[in-house]
């Protein structure tokens, strides 16, 4: 990983990239269409602070964003600073890009979309920790956007790369509710007004102006195919052109076939999530319990069989080996069920406790993981845990899991297990690492002082050596002492897609905004 990742002291000055869209490549066929379909469509909102608008890294496009090595790179501001003491950004907003309606991007836009960013009622994981690291904003001319912090904090990158723009004059003449219901952005993808259906489908088309890619396919629509088959179906009779959520039985089965299958190109993190620790009375309040969760499964067995072998022992929230401040020491768990029942013999479980059964919360519409957390289950019962699943939709998984309970020992989230299943993607897991361990963080994982004190060095650390070591011993910390969560498995997923389709040409980018603009056509 190369040290782009902080850097405080110099001019980030990388070049704008193709700004005559695609890098000269012709313009999207006339008649083409991008059909994917998805299990559900999680958070149903084009608006990025109602939870995370996954749309709005298709119509929208960030301030900054992340290479394919992991170092920030210009989006919308095609240069920035950072000043020596740490305390003032500064960005240079790239020039000629306009919003779908026509309007030109400014300054201005940037500034709004942070305060939005921002605003108290926001949903979205990133808002807090631009909140906590303001201190004033200013726009001294139409290309320029300062932001200011209290205390140095060259980590925010990571937040800038998550605020997406939204056109300020756009919602302030039509209102948030309106925009809401008629997003326009700067992204390669323009979404079609009236086209989206709750839970069924939604249309956009390719942005012919787009400063950096002009998509291969005119038009995208994507389905809700809650049903597996259905999907499956669908993709054999032309119907659909890529297919997600599904199984790794199916992702091999269809491979086999002789569909094309493109390799994930990062990995998906299989996490085990344990709100609330400190506030239950039940097993998970116990680290000896939590840790026996871990040393119950069998790794290896279950990356051979379930994931077709697909997949390997390891990693951790949001972090594997390619993630900036990872610990070059750091090994997988270990399956060790006798140590796993001495740990529980230890904590008086399941005696100790009026109810014993720890809750398993697994959201719809989420491809494998149900099946993986039965066979977790299946695991933990071996050991003589016992635990119960409950299913609940997309909207009650983000009231337990993105809403604090801090003050409530009631809350459903409290003493229960979470999954993450997700692609880690992301640069830097450093604001992810704060929401999961900190107090404060919207997970409600964690009260602990001496974890905050240690994540408060490594993000006011202006040297990016000492600070890449103060976050490696920070995560440390976080799992020897509070195992709030571990880590099962890295998957490498097979991405299934039909005959029209070439592959992800990712070419320098990485981040999420790629949004299947860059989806090449055979």
């Amino acid at each position: 990983m190369k040290k782009l990742l902080l850097i405080p002291l110099v001019i980030i000055m990388i070049a704008g990239m193709c700004l005559t869209g695609a890098c000269g490549e012709k313009a999207p066929v006339a008649g083409s269409v991008l059909r994917v379909g998805f299990t559900t469509f999680s958070y149903e909102t084009f608006d990025p602070i109602q939870g995370e608008s996954f749309w709005g890294w298709q119509i929208f496009d960030p301030i900054l964003t992340w290479d394919k090595d992991g170092n920030w790179a210009p989006a919308l501001a095609d240069s920035w600073t950072l000043s020596e003491d740490g305390l003032t950004w500064t960005f240079h907003v790239r020039q000629g890009v306009k919003f779908h309606n026509g309007d030109p991007l400014t300054s201005a836009d940037f500034m709004w979309s942070v305060e939005h960013m921002m605003d108290p009622s926001s949903w979205n994981p990133w808002s807090g920790c631009i909140r906590n690291a303001y201190l004033s904003m200013e726009c001294p001319d139409a290309a320029t956007f300062v932001f200011k912090t209290e205390e140095p904090e060259p980590t925010l990158a990571m937040c800038f790369a998550a605020t997406r723009v939204l056109p300020k004059n756009y919602i302030e003449t039509n209102g948030l509710d309106y925009f809401r219901e008629h997003p326009v952005g700067t992204g390669p993808w323009i979404y079609v007004d009236g086209s989206f259906v709750s839970g069924e489908k939604i249309e956009m088309v390719a942005n012919l102006e787009h400063w950096r890619t002009v998509p291969h396919f005119e038009k995208l629509i994507q389905y809700v195919i809650p049903e597996e088959a259905t999907q499956v179906a669908m993709l054999k009779r032309g119907e659909l052109d890529m297919i997600t959520g599904i199984t790794l039985d199916t992702q091999v089965a269809l491979r086999d076939e002789g569909f094309k299958a493109i390799p994930g190109v990062v990995p998906t993190g299989c996490n085990v999530i344990m709100p609330g620790t400190w506030l239950t009375d039940g097993p998970t309040g116990d680290i000896r319990v939590r840790q026996a969760l871990a040393y119950a499964i069998d790794y290896e067995e279950l990356c051979a069989t379930f994931f077709h072998g697909l997949a390997e022992p390891g990693g951790r929230f949001f972090m594997y080996d390619k993630v900036w401040g990872w610990g070059k020491d750091w090994k997988p768990e270990t399956y060790d069920l006798a140590k796993a029942q001495e740990l529980l013999e230890e904590a008086g479980y399941p005696d100790a406790y009026d109810n014993p059964e720890i809750t398993i919360y697994i959201q719809t519409g989420t491809g494998y993981t149900p099946d993986l957390f039965q066979v977790l289950q299946g695991y933990w019962t071996a050991a003589g845990i016992q635990t119960k699943i409950e299913t609940v939709d997309t909207w009650g998984m983000l009231g337990m899991f993105f809403v604090p309970h801090a003050d409530d020992p009631t809350a459903p989230n409290i003493g229960a297990i979470f999954p993450w299943v997700y692609g880690d993607s992301y640069a830097s897991a450093v604001y992810h690492s704060y929401n999961m361990y900190c107090p404060g963080g919207i997970h409600t994982t964690s009260n602990d002082q001496h974890a905050l004190e240690l994540y408060t060095k490594s993000i006011r650390e202006l040297d990016p050596d000492l600070a890449e070591q103060y976050f490696t011993e920070y995560q440390a910390y976080c799992h020897d002492e509070m195992f709030i969560n571990f880590g099962i498995c890295l998957v490498h997923e097979l991405i299934i897609v039909g005959d029209e389709v070439g592959d992800f040409g990712y070419g320098e980018w990485l981040s999420p905004f790629e949004g299947f603009a860059d989806l090449s056509r055979k």
